[in-house]
């Protein structure tokens, strides 16, 4: 099972998550999926949260995971379109501190590309 849609527009790539929660298994598999989207020189990422109904400690542990790899080399993760609830979390797990967040998606692409 595909735990987001990738798409590059722009150069930043797009990641669009759809889950409703992630459980242990799904994890692995989510883990597995995301590394294989990460290039050499990190790249620019933006996540887009706008699918995801819970975001559980087992997410927001895969997406710091993720975020870790890209920054290590050189490359950077925002995210954008949280919902209310997962904002919440967000904010309570002071994830807000580890990644730039923004309303909507076009508001994040404006911010990589400098618009």
């Amino acid at each position: 099972m595909t735990h987001f849609t990738h798409e590059k527009i722009q150069g930043i790539d797009v990641i669009r998550f759809c889950f409703n929660e992630i459980g242990l298994q799904q994890r692995e598999v989510m883990k597995k999926e995301l590394d294989s989207v990460i290039p050499e020189n990190g790249g620019k990422f933006l996540f887009n949260l706008s699918g995801v109904g819970f975001l559980s400690s087992l997410a927001i542990a895969t997406m710091v995971f993720f975020a870790k790899k890209v920054r290590e080399r050189g490359g950077e993760v925002k995210l954008c379109a949280a919902s209310e609830g997962t904002r919440n979390v967000i904010k309570i797990v002071q994830l807000d501190k580890v990644f730039e967040i923004f309303d909507t998606e076009r508001e994040a692409m404006k911010n990589f590309t400098g618009e």
